[in-house]
């Protein structure tokens, strides 16, 4: 097979790159990672030649680039299709994508909220009113993937799209031990 290579920042500090990472890995993608800080200035100038936006998650494999989390599942589900990125039904794919897409351009409040460090924890911490609202935006669509497919993932018996789009997220609410029990419960996706 093709050699695969993902450029990421952090796993830990960046949730785009962690959820490509998790797309690559459930699509049973054979990848090497490479990591890159935003924050040196070698690194920056690599990774702008390597991506024009500038972005991670970017995905090499062979002579196919591609970056962005959406892009990389769509290149990824054609290629490796028996990985199950995406539900199998039309609805259901259209489903899916709604609610990635809404992750991917939404939740500002709560991104600005919570930061992202997988090492960190914050016991107490108190979540802004405006925060609350995206949290429990996510909780109707945990509750409403996890009824209408049931489960143990949001659409139903594997992982998805979906899953990796919200698995940052979820972290997120779990180690800043928010006041917001409904989608901590439910972030214990198995």
């Amino acid at each position: 097979m093709t050699a695969a290579t993902l450029t990421i920042s952090s796993r830990n500090y960046s949730s785009w790159s962690l959820r490509g990472w998790l797309i690559c890995r459930m699509a049973g993608l054979d990848f090497s990672t490479e990591l890159l800080s935003g924050e040196d200035t070698t690194s920056r100038a690599e990774l702008l030649h390597l991506s024009p936006s500038f972005l991670v998650p970017r995905l090499r494999h062979g002579d196919i680039v591609v970056w962005d989390t959406l892009a990389i599942t769509a290149y990824l589900n054609e290629t490796f299709p028996e990985a199950g990125l995406l539900p199998e039904g039309r609805a259901e794919r259209a489903h899916c994508f709604s609610i990635a897409g809404e992750m991917h351009g939404g939740f500002v409040n709560l991104r600005s909220a919570l930061p992202m460090n997988l090492k960190a924890f914050h016991p107490g911490f108190r979540v802004f009113n405006g925060a609350k609202a995206d949290i429990e935006r996510i909780v109707t669509i945990f509750d409403d993937c996890l009824d209408r497919y049931e489960g143990p993932y949001l659409f139903g018996k594997t992982p998805s799209l979906a899953d990796a789009m919200f698995a940052p997220v979820s972290w997120r609410v779990r180690l800043h031990n928010a006041s917001c029990a409904s989608l901590a419960q439910r972030a214990s996706l198995n």
